[in-house]
C-alpha cells in the first residue's frame, strides 16, 4: 500500500527519527552518533552535526560570540566544550511543534462524551524565548543541545545543570545522565516553555527554557532508568505525563503548571511489561477517550485505557521479535488500521482491529522499494526506527541499515475487493473480497422505497437537487458467504476478474 518517496543512503543504521509537522524536514541520528537534519522535498541536508564529541565549529562560534559581548576572557570550561555522549533522542522544537502538540492532545480528550466542559481549544501566544525560532533539539547521555536553525546559535545544557550536582558528583556517578525527552505542552508565563528529561537514575527533571535552569522533579516512580516520556491530555482536562522505564512500569504523572511544588510524586503506577517499557504512543478513539499504546522488551504491544487506566489488549504484532517503534495512524484508504509498528525487519507493520481482533499484517515491504544495487554490500535490510507524520498521515519514515526511507500512500494501490458482472435484467449484484486471507461473496440488492415527482415549479437548489424533490432513500439488501478457497496472498493483494467472467 506504500510506495517510496523519498530515499537518503546513509554509511551506518538510523537509530532516531523525527519528522517536523509543518515544514518538510526529518532529522536523523546514527549508531556512530551523527545527527542531521534533511529536507526530504528539495533532498537537501540542512544541518550536520556530531554531538557525542565536540564540535570544533559551535566551539569557536561560542568562542567569538562572547569575545562580541565583551568577554575578554572566557569563565570557566565553555559547555560547547563538554562531550555529549551517546545520542539518546532528537527532535524539533518551535512554536508550529507546540500548537499541533497541544492540537492533538486536546481533540483527542474532547473525543470523549465526558470531556464536555472540561476540554477547551486555548493556545497562549508563544514566548519571547521561542518566538520566531526552529530549535533542533538533541538529549545527549551528558548534556541536552537547543540549536536554533535559523541563526544557528545554541545553547548547551550540561547534565549538571538539570541535578545541581557539582562535577565531582558526577564523575563518582556517572550512571545520571539523560535518556529521553518530551515537551509539555502546558506552561506558565515564567517559567515559559518546559522540557521533561528522564534520566537513567529514574527522575524527570524538568527545564525552563526562559531562565535555563531546574523548574521541577519527579521522583519515587521508577527504580530503573526511564526509556519513554509522553505528554498528553485527559478527558477530564487535566494536563499528564506518562513513563515507561526499564524497570516495565508505566507511571503516571500530573503536569498541569497550576502546581507550584518543585517535587512531585506519581498519581499511578502500573506494571506493562516484563523486562522494561520500550515507547509509548497516544492513539485518539472516535467518540471514546484517547487511548495509551506501550511497546516492551517481553515482545508485546498493550493498549490501556486513560480513564480507567486498564489493560484493554496486549498482542504480539511479530512472535519472535520485540517492536522498537510504535506509531497511532489512520488513514481514510485503511479505516481498519489504526496502528503501526516495526522490528528489525524489512517490512512495516500494520495491526488491524487493536481492540478486537489485533490482526497483524506487513503493510510495506521495503526491500521493494529501494535500488537493488544498495542491498548487495547488505545481507538484509532491517529497519531500527519509524516515525509517522503528525500531520499527513500518508506519510510513514523508516531509519534503516542503509539509509532514510520515506513512503507515502500509493494513490493506485486497490482495495481488496473485485465486482463480478451482473447478470442481465437482474438487480442483484456480487462482489468477492478477502479477510484474513479468505475468500468471501458478498451479494447486495438496491430498492427505492419512494418514486420523486417533480412538480412544475420544480427549480435546482444549491445542492443539485430540485426543490420539492424528497430525497431518495435506498435500502440495500445484502447477504454474505464464505468461499472455502483460501487466498494465497495478504488482504491487500489486489482482486481482479478475467474478461470469461470466471
Amino acid at each position: 500500500m506504500l510506495r517510496l518517496r523519498a530515499f537518503r543512503p546513509t554509511n551506518d543504521k538510523i537509530v532516531k527519527i523525527q519528522m517536523h509537522p509543518t515544514h518538510p524536514w526529518l532529522v536523523t541520528a546514527d549508531a556512530s552518533d551523527h545527527v542531521s537534519v534533511w529536507n526530504w522535498e528539495h533532498r537537501q541536508i540542512i544541518y550536520e552535526l556530531k554531538p557525542g564529541g565536540v564540535d570544533e565549529r559551535r566551539l569557536v562560534g561560542a568562542k567569538l560570540e562572547k569575545l562580541a559581548e565583551g568577554e575578554s576572557e572566557p569563565r570557566g570550561k565553555p559547555t560547547e566544550a563538554i562531550r555529549g555522549g551517546s545520542v539518546k533522542q532528537v527532535s524539533f522544537y518551535d512554536d508550529d511543534v507546540r500548537f499541533w502538540q497541544l492540537w492533538r492532545n486536546q481533540s483527542a480528550a474532547a473525543e470523549s462524551p465526558a470531556a464536555a466542559g472540561h476540554v477547551t481549544s486555548t493556545f497562549t501566544s508563544p514566548a519571547a524565548s521561542t518566538k520566531g525560532r526552529h530549535f533542533l533539539v538533541i538529549c545527549c547521555e551528558n548534556k541536552a543541545i537547543f540549536l536554533d536553525l535559523v541563526t544557528m546559535r545554541g545553547r548547551d545544557v550540561p547534565k549538571q545543570e538539570l541535578d545541581n550536582r557539582s562535577l565531582l558528583w558526577q564523575v563518582l556517578n556517572p550512571s545520571s545522565s539523560f535518556f529521553v525527552m518530551v515537551f509539555l505542552s502546558k506552561t506558565t508565563a515564567v517559567d515559559g516553555p518546559l522540557v521533561a528529561f528522564g534520566g537513567s537514575d529514574g527522575v524527570i527533571r524538568v527545564l525552563s527554557m526562559i531562565t535555563w535552569k531546574l523548574a521541577r522533579r519527579y521522583t519515587g516512580g521508577h527504580k530503573g532508568a526511564i526509556s519513554c516520556l509522553m505528554n498528553f491530555m485527559a478527558a477530564s482536562g487535566e494536563s499528564l505525563l506518562v513513563s515507561g522505564g526499564s524497570d516495565g512500569l508505566l507511571v503516571l504523572w500530573s503536569a498541569d503548571n497550576a502546581l507550584d511544588s518543585r517535587e512531585l510524586v506519581p498519581k499511578l503506577s502500573l506494571k506493562a511489561h516484563d523486562g522494561g517499557v520500550i515507547a509509548v504512543e497516544l492513539s485518539r478513539v472516535i467518540g471514546n477517550a484517547p487511548q495509551l499504546i506501550t511497546i516492551g522488551a517481553d515482545k508485546t504491544l498493550a493498549i490501556w485505557d486513560t480513564v480507567s487506566f486498564k489493560e484493554l489488549r496486549r498482542i504480539k504484532p511479530v512472535p519472535k521479535l520485540a517492536c522498537h517503534s510504535v506509531a497511532s495512524w489512520c488513514h481514510p484508504r485503511a479505516p481498519n488500521l489504526d496502528i503501526l509498528t516495526c522490528v528489525k525487519d524489512s517490512h512495516i507493520w500494520a495491526v488491524e482491529h487493536p481492540t478486537y481482533s489485533a490482526l497483524t499484517r506487513p503493510l510495506c515491504e521495503l526491500s521493494a522499494l529501494v535500488p537493488p544495487q544498495l542491498l548487495v554490500s547488505h545481507k538484509k535490510l532491517k529497519v531500527y526506527s519509524m516515525v509517522a507524520h503528525p500531520l499527513q498521515p500518508h506519510l510513514v519514515a523508516t531509519g534503516t541499515n542503509i539509509g532514510i526511507i520515506l513512503c507515502e500512500f500509493d494513490q493506485k494501490s486497490l482495495p481488496p475487493v473485485a465486482v463480478l458482472p451482473t447478470p442481465t435484467e437482474s438487480r442483484e449484484h456480487t462482489a468477492v473480497y478477502v479477510v484474513e486471507r479468505e475468500l468471501k461473496l458478498l451479494q447486495f440488492q438496491l430498492s427505492n422505497t419512494t418514486a420523486p415527482a417533480l412538480g412544475s415549479n420544480g427549480s435546482l437548489s444549491d445542492t443539485g437537487r430540485f426543490r420539492g424533490e424528497i430525497p431518495e432513500q435506498l435500502h440495500v439488501k445484502q447477504t454474505k458467504k464464505h468461499i472455502t478457497t483460501p487466498a494465497p496472498h495478504d488482504s491487500y493483494s489486489v482482486l481482479s476478474v478475467s474478461s470469461s467472467g470466471k
